[in-house]
């Protein structure tokens, strides 16, 4: 066998070089998420569920908040949608934190 030294360069020290790209946090993306939600009730459903992961006293793996996030979203929706129709019977075409109780007190009577 053949073995291949590298020679050290021996030009000036490199540049140090800068990206030009935003350093912001990237946007949060889960495969099979619904393209529809609005980043910012996604980000509300990711807070939720860290949240309920952090009080709990058994540990979260970070596929089980992944898993709680898509149960969340769906319930969201229906809630959001029983507060649009409730606050239609009421003659308004916006629901408010009211129509939210309501329709909160209705589900867990029903649970």
């Amino acid at each position: 066998l053949r073995t291949m030294t590298v020679k050290a360069s021996k030009s000036s020290p490199a540049a140090v070089r800068r990206s030009s790209r935003a350093k912001g946090a990237p946007a949060r993306f889960r495969p099979g998420g619904d393209a529809n939600v609005p980043s910012d009730v996604a980000q509300m459903i990711h807070d939720a569920a860290a949240a309920a992961a952090a009080k709990s006293v058994v540990p979260f793996e970070p596929s089980a908040v992944t898993a709680l996030e898509e149960a969340l979203e769906p319930m969201l929706e229906a809630l959001a949608e029983a507060a649009a129709a409730r606050a239609e019977s009421k003659g308004r075409e916006n629901f408010d934190e009211d129509d939210l109780k309501a329709v909160c007190k209705t589900f867990m009577k029903n649970c």
